[in-house]
């Protein structure tokens, strides 16, 4: 048995009603579901190695700060997630003393995973936003 959480963790009535007054009152629409997000979760927990970092914006508001556990500290529930970024670059090894590290980029692998989800994604600089609410919101996402 899997005890991990998952995305609809949390999702109690009193908790229900305060996301569903948000959205009301943004008069946003829904771009995913728990199953969208599940998926996600269990494809970087099952992951070895390097995992990405990621963020989120509540539909309240709320920006959490950047993060790398995926295991215990995701926005349960996620249907107050109106934006989800992930990190798409990683530090390389080191070359030397004098020389920058590496960068390792994972673009067009990650995009490959969020598409093949079946979320409303963008790709910006080194991040990819996938949203949970419509309209697309911009805030505090790389410049185009």
């Amino acid at each position: 048995m899997n005890e991990l959480p998952t995305a609809g963790v949390g999702h109690d009535e009193a908790m229900r009603k305060k996301i569903n007054a948000a959205v009301a009152a943004r008069n946003l629409a829904s771009a995913s579901n728990n199953t969208k997000w599940d998926e996600l979760i269990s494809h970087f927990r099952q992951r070895e190695g390097w995992c990405p970092s990621w963020r989120y914006k509540s539909v309240s508001g709320y920006i959490s700060g950047w993060d790398v556990e995926w295991f215990y500290h995701l926005p349960f529930p996620f249907a107050c997630v109106e934006w989800f970024d992930i990190g798409l670059t990683q530090e390389g090894p080191f070359r030397g003393r004098l020389l920058a590290r590496t960068t390792i980029d994972h673009t067009d692998e990650l995009s490959a995973v969020v598409a093949r989800i079946g979320f409303e994604f963008e790709v910006r600089g080194d991040v990819l936003r996938i949203w949970g609410y419509l309209p697309k919101c911009y805030e505090d996402f790389p410049a185009a």
